[in-house]
This record gives structure tokens, sequence and C-alpha cells, in this order.
């Protein structure tokens, strides 16, 4: 058996796969013949199985179907072809757009994405792709890439994000604002993540960073983001938040925000489902930081209770 992070080190080309589930929003879809074939689904199961981490696997269990398919079947098959255009060993399958990945049938995936160009280690290319698969056996027959124009692609980041360290813990002061319950109402409850860099250097964190939720003696409680990440409505004073797969840079002093938004009222049919987390944990690397709870989330009766997560973002009165 081995960990999420070991079993997928060669993943995301320098991206464990903690950090490309939880740090990336995902817009998949798919088609009319929308299923994987039996093979698929029999490698696709054996790769999450081999998962130590019973969190992380319940977290990729509940992924689409299009994600664990372009993850778990077609992601090692986009090196080779990625290298020879010039890529080093950093990659997306995924943007931040609508059909971002899309399952045409059991032998075409498709989607668009972005490499990091090995010649200068900072420039990103975005690309589109095609996973060409043998539903009879799961394996991978072909995958084709075709480069984009880059001038101001969606996603590329300044030369000041990309040379930033990833922030640490110990440099990260993380509260809540409930906004004096303005997120309460009609059974749905929320708050504002909100993370300051006390540090003297500007540091970076993923554009939507891992949360996960406590109970009173510290265990990590089965409550998971939803795979669909959510943009912040716009408030008087910012627009919609526009949600990017580079890093989010964090200067000295400043303050980024992300809204969470839960079912907090025993709304489905008297399950009784319900956690109430004492401690709400940001992962920052393999550290953590943690902030005071105070919540009731729900869910219907058998299911995992779950939470809608924005991007990171600038201050706004958003909700």
């Amino acid at each position: 058996m081995c960990s999420i992070s070991s079993f997928y080190k060669a993943g995301a080309a320098g991206v464990s796969l903690t950090a490309l589930l939880f740090s990336v929003p995902v817009f998949a879809a798919e088609g009319r013949n929308g299923q994987p074939s039996k093979a698929e689904l029999e490698s696709i199961n054996r790769q999450i199985a081999a998962i130590q981490n019973p969190q992380d696997r319940a977290a990729v269990q509940n992924q689409s179907l299009v994600w664990k398919m372009t993850t778990f079947l077609c992601q090692n098959a986009a090196r080779a072809p990625l290298t020879r255009l010039g890529a080093d060993n950093r990659f997306f399958l995924q943007d931040d757009q609508p059909d971002s990945q899309v399952l045409v049938s059991p032998s075409l995936v498709q989607g668009r994405g972005q490499f990091r160009q090995a010649a200068d280690g900072i420039s990103w290319t975005p690309f589109q792709w095609s996973c060409h698969l043998d539903p009879a056996t799961g394996a991978v027959k072909s995958f084709d890439v075709t480069p984009l124009a880059s001038a101001g692609a969606a996603g590329a980041s300044s030369p000041s994000t990309r040379q930033a360290a990833a922030c640490q813990a110990a440099h990260l002061d993380v509260t809540l604002d409930d906004r004096n319950g303005a997120f309460d109402g009609m059974s749905q409850s929320g708050t504002v993540l909100t993370v300051r860099n006390t540090g003297a250097e500007a540091c970076t964190l993923p554009p939507v960073p891992l949360v996960q939720f406590e109970d009173g003696n510290g265990a990590k409680l089965p409550v998971f983001r939803r795979s669909t990440v959510r943009a912040r409505q716009p408030g008087p004073h910012g627009a919609k938040a526009t949600q990017h797969v580079v890093p989010v840079l964090i200067e000295p002093g400043v303050v980024r925000e992300a809204t969470l938004h839960w079912v907090s009222g025993e709304v489905f049919d008297d399950s009784h489902n319900c956690v109430q987390p004492a401690q709400l944990v940001l992962k920052v690397g393999q550290e953590e930081k943690k902030a005071a709870f105070k919540g009731h989330i729900c869910a219907p009766a058998g299911a995992h209770q779950v939470f809608d997560q924005s991007a990171l973002q600038a201050h706004t009165d958003a909700q």
C-alpha cells in the first residue's frame, strides 16, 4: 500500500495528487457515452484503493468520472508529447473554464491544459489535448497535444508569482469571519476564510487550498469540498472572482479571502446527519493552520457532509 503523495509522485508533473485535487478548480463534462469501460473502471479503482490515507481516498472517490479518467489513465501518457513540445516537469491537464475536461466516450477524453516551458522555467503555454484509450484494456493508445496562443492566456502567472516561495504555516494568520451572520438563512450558513501573510517576504498558496475539519479531539471529520468550485458573487467593492490554476501571490501584510458555504439545517428528511466541527484546518504544504469553528454542517442520511469553497481573492464584501 502507498500514500497518496508517494503513489502519484510522477503525477501532474511536479504536483502531488493532493495538491492537484484540492488546489485546482476543475470544470468537467461528460458526453452521451460518458461512462468508462469495465477495464477502465477497474484500473481507476485499483489506483484509488492504493491510496493509504482514508480522507484522501474518500476525497478522490467523490471526484467526477472524467477527472478520474484524466488523472489515473491519461496523466502519465501526457508527459512524453509535452516534453517534445518543450515542457519541463510541470503541467496541468485542466484549466478554470467550463468543459476543461470532457469524457466524450470510453475511448476518448479531451480537454485543455498548460505546461511550463523548460527553456526559461517561467513561461506557461496553454494547449488542447486528446487522450485516446483502449476500452478493452484501459491503456492509452495515443495522447495528442495542440499548443494554443499563449499571449494573455488565462491562468498565466506574473513573474513575481512564479518566483515567490510557497507560504509557510508559521508566516500565516488564519481566521474566520461570519460577517455577522450574513451567510445565515434558508437552512444555509457560511463564513469567510481569511489568510494574512505575516512574514517578511511574498509567498504563494494554491488558489483553492485544502480545507478540512476536526472534532474536539483533533480527529479529521469526513467533510469534503464539492469538486466544482464556485466563484464569489460581486460585492460593492469588487467584481466576480477570476479563478486560476497557478498559485496566488500574497505580499507581506496582505490578506486573501475565500468564502465557504454549507447546509446548516436538518432539511434532509429528518436524517439528523450533521456534524459540529471544533476547528477548521487549512493545509499549508505539509503543515496546518487551525481556526476555531462554530458551525453545523448537515447532509442526507448516509452521505458525507460537503461545503462549497471559492478561490482565494482580495477582500470584497462578497458572500
